[in-house]
């Protein structure tokens, strides 16, 4: 009962790091590049999580390079596990 984010050594052909939590079903990742990065993967990853025990959506802010969690952002509700807008009228 949960999803996962992974990250895959092409060269090695095996998962490097990853990042799974009973009950997070986690969205398609965004990866934002440090600009003043010198590796592929030096920059953060994106997503938004929607944590099942607590009923609620939160943006996870991953290092990209060891996924580990940097920065938990609440929202306070539950959301669409996207990053694209919706209007839906009242």
């Amino acid at each position: 009962d949960n999803w996962g984010l992974f990250k895959f050594d092409l060269e090695e052909n095996q998962v490097s790091s990853y990042y799974q939590q009973d009950s997070v079903y986690l969205s398609e990742p965004i990866f934002v590049p440090n600009p003043d990065g010198e590796a592929e993967d030096d920059g953060v990853l994106l997503s938004q999580a929607y944590f099942g025990k607590e009923s609620e959506t939160k943006l996870l802010v991953f290092d990209a390079r060891n996924m580990e969690v940097m920065a938990t952002v609440s929202t306070g509700f539950r959301a669409p596990l996207d990053f694209h807008g919706a209007w839906i009228p009242n």
